[in-house]
């Protein structure tokens, strides 16, 4: 794509626009929002592994509440159980004084007892106690359960197996209020949540305030880049940077790189135009006077031909300046893989388009093309421009009556397109500069920029092509001129993408 003009505004201005856009963004998402987000990702799951850990603390402090009371109740049931087995249950069941103490203990610890007959019936005690909703007559094993009586919670235990003095059996209960069991489960709660919620909370500020510490090298690193001068484009250096944000002083390093290939083109692309364009420029404000001042028919009609030409010559040489920024643009051609070019096709169409041009100055312009197909992977439009620049300078320099040969060859594994003409040749000590842009071989009455050559340079490294000088033949008896060979790849070839054009 061509360079905008509107894009060549002054580079510290858009730096300056950066900074302050950078400036704003800090403001609003800066490093306040890492911070948040890493303390979100780190404490939200903590929080729901901590409520986790509170369901599991409540299930094992209600265990470890209820395993002494748990023993103590089935102590007491052994108890009432023994000394049942010592009386006859039909004859009436009394307990010692000093069963009664045990079981009385005090106010908050009462026992209520029970004997039940096979049948359900009650014998003794409490009646009260609700019975086991399935009964099992499993003989000595002691089964707990949580019930209510009178709209208190309690803990009823009961065995089988009993056999009183006449071999009776019977079922012995008992019952103890949770109060208790509720007040240690809730003393264990509360000493083992408190030093969590103490903690918890000072883990939170340390956590912060080493996350704060940890991303201090970010906010360095933001003053050092807002420090730099608007046009500073060295890279930013890694040295005291953590290993973390290396990879990401590295990205902008890149940047900082591609950034400062584009301001670099645009500069010289403006420095090639303003110095360029300064003489056609002039020349036609000379001729434009001139023909003002001019009566002579003749003689406007001659400053106005001169005026025809210098604007042809500075339209040309505005077209090169701006395909040789194209071709050199990091943000240069859209080149698609994918897109075959027929060499054969493209040399015989450019060629043809030069072919008025040739006979207004008696040159034969001649095509030799490949017996077999050369197809490369490119881009069309460039490629036809690395060619009309090839034949325009053949006959630039070519004399009247001489000629110019497009040919197109290679092999299975290269491309060539090649331009030979009859002109006066390149001297080896010039052969290495002519592709400098602006160079002109000394010596030469002829009107061009010296850009040609290197809009050819430009685009074959695009397409990772060579161009090189090819020895010449004899014709006619006539030696010397020039043949000029660009060479293509064709195998796997690998066009650079937008943003790495060659330049």
């Amino acid at each position: 794509m061509l360079i905008d003009p509107k894009i060549l505004k002054d580079t510290s201005t858009q730096a300056a626009e950066s900074d302050r856009m950078l400036g704003l963004f800090r403001r609003k998402k800066g490093n306040r929002a890492l911070l948040n987000k890493i303390m979100i990702w780190m404490f939200g799951p903590l929080f729901l592994l901590w409520t986790i850990g509170l369901v599991i603390t409540y299930f094992i402090a209600q265990n470890i509440a209820n395993a002494p009371y748990d023993r103590a109740l089935a102590d007491h049931l052994r108890m009432i159980r023994h000394e049942i087995e010592q009386q006859a249950i039909l004859d009436g069941i009394t307990l010692p004084a000093s069963a009664i103490n045990i079981l009385h203990g005090d106010t908050g610890h009462l026992v209520h007892w029970e004997i039940r007959d096979a049948n359900g019936n009650s014998l003794g005690g409490n009646s009260s106690i609700p019975l086991p909703d399935n009964w099992a007559y499993d003989n000595d094993k002691i089964r707990m359960r949580n019930e209510t009586i009178d709209k208190h919670s309690v803990r009823v235990a009961y065995v089988w197996g009993g056999r009183d003095a006449d071999g009776m059996p019977f079922m012995t209960a008992v019952a103890q209020s949770n109060e208790m069991r509720a007040t240690l489960q809730q003393e264990i709660l509360t000493g083992m949540l408190t030093p969590q919620l103490i903690v918890l909370p000072l883990a939170a500020l340390l956590a912060g305030l080493g996350l704060t510490q940890g991303l201090e090298p970010l906010n360095v690193l933001q003053e050092r880049i807002r420090a730099r001068r608007a046009n500073d484009m060295s890279p930013i250096s890694a040295e005291l940077a953590p290993a973390e944000i290396v990879p990401l002083i590295a990205a902008m390093n890149s940047l900082l790189h591609r950034l400062a290939h584009t301001h670099e083109t645009q500069r010289r692309f403006v420095a090639n135009a303003a110095h360029q364009l300064k003489t056609p420029l002039a020349g036609m404000r000379t001729q434009a006077e001139l023909a003002l001042r001019e009566r002579s028919p003749d003689k406007l009609n001659a400053s106005l031909e001169q005026l025809v030409r210098g604007s042809e010559r500075a339209t040309r040489l505005v077209n090169q300046l701006l395909t040789l920024a194209r071709a050199e643009s990091p943000d240069g051609p859209q080149l698609r893989p994918g897109e075959q070019v027929d060499l054969n096709r493209l040399a015989e169409q450019q060629a043809l388009n030069w072919v008025d041009a040739a006979l207004q100055k008696r040159i034969d312009l001649g095509f030799e093309r490949s017996a077999a197909p050369m197809t490369i992977t490119g881009d069309a439009l460039m490629l036809a421009e690395l060619l009309n620049n090839l034949i325009e300078n053949a006959l630039v320099y070519s004399p009247p009556g001489g000629w110019i040969t497009v040919r197109v060859g290679g092999d299975p594994l290269s491309a060539y397109i090649e331009v030979e003409d009859s002109g006066p040749g390149i001297p080896e000590e010039d052969k290495s500069r002519v592709f400098d842009r602006f160079y002109r071989v000394l010596g030469t009455d002829t009107d061009g920029s010296g850009l040609g050559l290197s809009i050819v340079k430009e685009i074959a490294e695009l397409h990772e092509g060579t161009v090189e000088f090819m020895p010449t033949g004899s014709r006619l008896g006539k030696k010397g001129g020039t043949c000029l060979r660009v060479t293509f790849s064709r195998i796997k070839p690998q066009i650079p993408a937008p943003g790495h054009a060659a330049g």
